[in-house]
This record gives C-alpha cells, structure tokens and sequence, in this order.
C-alpha cells in the first residue's frame, strides 16, 4: 500500500471512514486472516489480569511512547473503535467519529501546535514541541457530529449535551480497549484542538466538532504508577436513606 493510499475503515454502518495516508511501515491486516502473532507487543487474552476489572483499575495516562507502532495495531485499533462504538447513547444518535490521521494531517496539526506554543513561549519551546509531537506515534482524532436539532450544552436533557457525554464514554472505551490489548494512550484537550485552523489541518469535515485527540502505541519504559487518590470509596458514595 503506497504513502498516498487511502484506507477504509468499516467498524460498522454508522461509524465514518476517513482518509489516511499510512506510513510505510502501516500495513493493514485484519479480519479472519489475522493471526496470534499480529498482535502487539504484550497483548495476552488469556491472562486473568486481562477481566475488565483490572483493566479499569490499571488504565493509566501514558505520555511516552515508542516511536513506532507494533504489527498488529491495525487490529487492535479497530478492536477499540468498535468497542468505542458500544458506549452509552441516550439519544441513539451514535454522534463519535474517529479520525485516523497519516503523516501528513499529523505533520500539519504539529506545526500549528508549535506555531501557537511558539507564540506565547517562544520560538525554542515551539521546536521542542514539535519534535515532541511528531514522536508520537498513533493518532485519532475524536469528533462529535453536530445535531440538526442542537439546544446547546446549557440544556440538561438536549442533544449537544448528550451527544457530547456519549462521546466521551466512547473515549474511555477506546482507551480500555486499547489498554487491554498492551496499548499506552493519552487523551489530549489541548488548546490546538480548538483552534479554527485544527479542523483544516486534520482535515474533518465542518459538521463535527472536536472532543479529544487520543495519542496511543506502545508505551516507553514502565507504565506509570496508580495517581494517589484524594478520596476514599466511602467518601465519594453517598448513601440515602
């Protein structure tokens, strides 16, 4: 498959298949064919400490990755987003798109992060950023698709807020499931994805909006320890009589 090929990803009749251009090293393998040995890097079904519990427990923030992805993440990535696909709805709007971007959008969403870090830091701390930020090395983009019937997120019960709440438990379950399968993530808000310019340089459609940008592969070194809870169960569990 060449640099400028485009890959189709159909996890199911409502979830939007976006154009990608892979890297070289991007080779797409999934369905019935694929094998046990496609799989990342310590991916292992079979292990107790795989049931969904510790998976939810041991789910952790990772901010350094390999800088290449594993075989077997094409899998592992459909896998997720289909699991993403599974999460709460109330308005069976099914509104979370992903958008898997190549080198090239991942190039252009680089340099504009820089071009603002640069801005406000200065020309040294946008070249370390950029350098940061084309080191990582998976890439999806989560978008909500905007409701012909929006209310705005001030109305508790309307679509936009809904929506938007569906679209961030879609988010976790990506991230669980990519967990699962030896995967690092990092779901990033960061004030690039907002910008104007964002949507042209990842190159989404204008109808959706931007919930998150998740970084995932192989994460570097150990996995980060547990973050020290403030609050116990029995504080945050408020019993009524």
């Amino acid at each position: 498959m060449s640099l400028r090929s485009a890959v189709l990803f159909v996890v199911s009749a409502h979830v939007h298949a976006l154009t990608v251009a892979p890297p070289s090293q991007w080779k797409l393998n999934v369905g019935p064919t694929a094998t046990a040995a496609a799989v990342p890097w310590n991916m292992d079904e079979n292990l107790p400490s795989r049931d969904i519990h510790s998976v939810l427990r041991s789910r952790r923030t990772v901010n350094a990755f390999e800088t290449v992805l594993p075989n077997g993440w094409e899998a592992s990535l459909l896998r997720a987003v289909e699991a993403a696909t599974f999460a709460p709805n109330h308005k069976r709007t099914e509104p979370w798109r992903f958008h898997l971007l190549g080198p090239e959008a991942v190039r252009r969403v680089c340099e504009l992060n820089a071009e603002l870090v640069a801005a406000t830091k200065g020309a040294e701390a946008g070249r370390k950023k950029l350098d940061r930020w084309l080191a990582m090395p998976g890439w999806v983009v989560v978008t909500c698709v905007r409701s012909d019937a929006e209310t705005g997120m001030a109305e508790p019960t309307g679509t936009a807020r809904e929506d938007y709440a569906a679209c961030c438990c879609s988010v976790q379950n990506l991230c669980l499931s990519l967990h699962a399968d030896g995967f690092g993530t990092k779901w990033t808000t960061g004030p690039v994805n907002f910008d104007p310019r964002f949507g042209e340089a990842a190159g989404l459609p204008s109808d959706e909006y931007v919930v998150g940008t998740i970084w995932f592969g192989q994460p570097a070194g150990a996995m980060p320890k547990p973050p020290l809870k403030r609050l116990s169960v029995d504080e945050v569990l408020v019993r009524h009589e």
